[in-house]
């Protein structure tokens, strides 16, 4: 059975499973932005300025994804994209079990994402893919957003920037 839903402090060691997972199983390192140390331990936090959700499947947490809306992550997107005035969210941080890839979970999760978001009052989502990253990009794309540039963010990762309007 197949459960999306909001993710809790109580979700935190499968959380840094999969981050682990993630890390240790893609094709390209470089398609991975890690999550700090210190992001591990709050953004699970009730004040979390990160909504996280994952897929449960036969009770196993075997995809998340979030969104952001701490505007310093994400400024350097909101200005290439001129939607600095609006009120903005960055997608990311989505990752699978291997066992569970090509299952359209990403998509699932997202969905959801999404539906908390325009409820939240958020205008836009922003998101990043590296380049290569087929799956992520095809995702991004399934999902309704635009691409619009590609970039290098901070620490030196090459990505698509992707646009939504909610």
């Amino acid at each position: 059975m197949k459960e999306i839903k909001r993710l809790t402090k109580a979700h935190h060691e499968d959380f840094k499973r999969i981050n682990a997972e993630t890390r240790k199983t893609l094709a390209n390192p470089s398609w991975f932005m890690p999550f700090s140390e210190e992001v591990l331990e709050t953004l699970l936090n009730e004040n979390s300025p990160l909504v996280v959700y994952g897929c449960f499947i036969d009770g196993t947490l075997a995809g998340v994804s979030l969104f952001d809306t701490t505007y310093e992550e994400f400024s350097q997107l909101a200005e290439i994209l001129v939607v600095t005035d609006k009120k903005v969210a960055e997608l990311g941080g989505s990752m699978v079990l291997p066992e569970f890839r090509g299952q359209h979970i990403m998509y699932d999760v997202n969905v959801a994402l999404m539906q908390a978001a325009r409820e939240m009052g958020i205008e836009y989502f922003v998101a990043t893919a590296h380049p290569d990253n087929i799956a992520s990009n095809s995702s991004l794309k399934k999902l309704g957003m635009e691409l619009k540039t590609t970039i290098t963010r901070a620490g030196g990762y090459l990505r698509n920037v992707y646009l939504l309007k909610l």
